[in-house]
């Protein structure tokens, strides 16, 4: 699989355990961009995924930055998913 297809899947994945969990619970809606964050950084060290390494060809010798950062992009790539499913798909 291609590096850009595992960020878009697990973007979409991130946004997914986002909106079933926490999505509908007012209270919580101005700290989803914290939880979205908190959510893929989990992700990324689950499963071991490192952005810069598979699709940059770096290695920053320090994987819990690496993992770190990746959860970073993941948390902002689940956004954008967000906004594509609400402006397309008419969702919410």
């Amino acid at each position: 699989m291609s590096p850009l297809a595992i960020v878009f899947a697990f973007a979409t994945l991130n946004e997914s355990i986002i909106e079933y969990l926490v999505g509908s619970v007012k209270e919580v809606r101005p700290y989803l961009p914290l939880i979205a964050l908190a959510t893929a950084i989990f992700l990324c060290f689950t499963y071991q995924i490192n952005i810069f390494s598979s699709l940059l060809g770096l290695d920053s010798g320090n994987p819990f930055l690496d993992f770190l950062l990746s959860g970073f992009i993941i948390s902002r790539g689940s956004n954008f998913v967000n906004d594509f499913v609400q402006k397309f798909l008419g969702s919410k």
